[in-house]
């Protein structure tokens, strides 16, 4: 893909991705979801282990950020058919499982103390017939105390483990720990809880579909995002026009 991306991404719908999500678990296929938007495009050049991760064929990329559909159109590339962000993904899977009426189990991992605890309380509330089984904080020690949280997960069965840890190291905790988790979907999502325990305050609307939903964020925490949204979007912008004319 003129050097962007070294496999082939999700390009439909989030109706579609909602889909395969559910009929994956139907059928009993382990499979692993990944997002992408700019700052991981970022790491993704740089980050050889990270790489290799999105590049193994059996998980499922897909585009969440307006910079990788623009990118596309510049480079003349497939294009996505949509934008689709994780935080409308979580509530719109969880609506459709709640309409089905199935049988799935959810668990939520990640964020801090008793945030992921709070979103599912909420969720639960919101979509009754879904099955929440169990959370935990994500602030826990990934070199010794993995096992004790896997055991806990398994031990609940989910069908679906949505993991929020950031960008690239909840990526690379699920890449190591796959086959010890058994749980049919798992999902990673990075910030996701902080925005339904309303500890962050999402975009509007508008801002979102224009791609300037980072613009929001960063004016809520200019100091701690300034690295990642001024420098991370001129980097970003730069390495897509070098893949454009750069021959």
């Amino acid at each position: 893909m003129k050097n962007f991306i070294d496999r082939d991404l999700y390009l439909g719908t989030q109706n579609d991705l909602i889909n395969i999500i559910l009929a994956n678990i139907s059928s009993g296929t382990k499979t692993v979801y990944y997002a992408l938007n700019p700052d991981c495009m970022l790491k993704y050049w740089k980050d050889e282990e990270y790489r290799k991760i999105i590049n193994k064929n059996e998980n499922i990329v897909y585009v969440d950020g307006m910079g990788i559909v623009f990118s596309q159109k510049i480079l003349g590339l497939p294009v996505a058919k949509e934008r689709i962000a994780t935080t409308d993904l979580f509530p719109a899977l969880m609506g459709e499982i709640d309409k089905r009426q199935e049988e799935v189990k959810v668990f939520l991992l990640g964020s801090k103390g008793e945030t992921a605890d709070k979103v599912m309380k909420s969720f639960s509330n919101k979509y009754p017939r879904v099955r929440f089984v169990g959370s935990h904080h994500g602030y826990f020690n990934k070199q010794t105390d993995s096992n004790q949280v896997i055991e806990k997960i398994n031990k609940l069965k989910p069908d679906i483990l949505f993991v929020g840890f950031g960008n690239p190291v909840q990526e690379k905790w699920v890449n190591a720990h796959q086959q010890e988790i058994e749980t049919l979907s798992i999902i990673t999502c990075g910030g996701l809880f902080d925005y339904y325990s309303n500890n962050v305050k999402r975009a509007p609307l508008l801002m979102q579909k224009t791609g300037f939903e980072w613009l929001y964020r960063f004016s809520q925490e200019p100091f701690r995002l300034f690295r990642r949204y001024i420098f991370g979007n001129i980097n970003y912008i730069l390495k897509v026009f070098s893949l454009k004319f750069v021959k």
